[in-house]
C-alpha cells in the first residue's frame, strides 16, 4: 500500500506530500533556516543548562519538534539524489537567498557545514546517516525537546554538541539543496507561516 504521508507531514502542513523535495519546501515555508538554527541550539542549551525553556509556548515547540523530524525523514530520503548535488565553487551571500521580500541572506547562509559540504550538500546525508541511522537521529532530537521542556537536565556535554551540530548540518544541506533545485531561491518569502497560510516571524533567539 502506498504511504501518502511517507514525511509525518499530515497535522502541522499540507496533506499529500510525497515527495522529499516538497517536503523541504513545506519545511522551510513554516520557519526560515535562521529560525531554526536558533530554536535548535536553545534546544541544546536548555537541554544541558537544566532551565526549562519558555521563549515559545510548550505546544509549539512540540509542533516544532514534529517538523524537525519531518525534515529528517526528508533529508534521508534526499541523501541518494546525486542529480540535486549541484557542484558549487563559489557564492556570495548576496546570490544565496534570491527571493522575493525582505530576506536576511546573512540569517539563512549555513554556518556548520564545512566548505567542502557546502559545494555538495548531499554528502552530508549519506554521511550523518551512515554514522547513525534515521530512527537514532529522531530519538536525539526528541531527547533535546524533552530535556529543555523539563527541569531535568542531559549529562553528555560532548553528546548533546554533537547532536545539535549534526541536526544543523542536515537543515543547512536541506536548505541549500532546495534554495539551488527546489525552486527556495526564487520562491521565498520574508516572512513564515504556520499550516492554514497563517503568517509568523520566526523566534529571534
Amino acid at each position: 500500500m502506498k504511504n501518502n504521508d511517507p514525511f509525518c507531514i499530515t497535522g502541522w502542513g499540507r496533506e499529500g506530500i510525497t515527495d522529499p523535495m516538497e517536503a523541504v519546501a513545506e519545511i522551510f515555508s513554516y520557519m526560515d533556516m535562521g529560525g531554526w538554527r536558533r530554536l535548535i541550539t536553545k534546544m541544546a542549551a536548555h537541554a544541558l543548562s537544566g532551565k526549562i525553556y519558555h521563549r515559545r509556548a510548550p505546544g509549539d515547540v512540540l509542533v516544532a519538534m514534529k517538523v524537525v523530524r519531518s525534515a529528517l525523514m526528508a533529508a534521508y530520503a534526499l541523501q541518494d539524489a546525486a542529480g540535486k548535488d549541484i557542484a558549487v565553487t563559489r557564492q556570495e551571500p548576496w546570490q544565496y537567498g534570491m527571493g522575493l521580500g525582505t530576506c536576511n541572506h546573512w540569517d539563512d547562509f549555513p554556518r556548520v557545514v564545512s566548505f567542502k559540504e557546502y559545494c555538495r550538500p548531499c554528502s552530508v546525508f549519506k554521511k550523518r546517516f551512515k554514522k547513525r541511522p534515521l530512527s537514532q537521529w529522531i530519538n536525539d532530537w526528541e531527547q533535546l525537546v524533552e530535556a529543555a521542556l523539563s527541569p531535568c537536565n542531559l549529562d553528555g556535554e560532548r553528546w548533546v554538541l554533537r547532536t545539535r551540530t549534526g541536526l544543523l548540518k542536515l537543515l543547512e544541506a536541506a536548505h541549500l539543496v532546495w534554495m539551488r533545485d527546489g525552486g527556495g531561491g526564487s520562491a521565498k518569502q520574508g516572512t513564515t507561516h504556520e499550516p492554514g497560510g497563517q503568517h509568523k516571524t520566526a523566534p529571534t533567539s
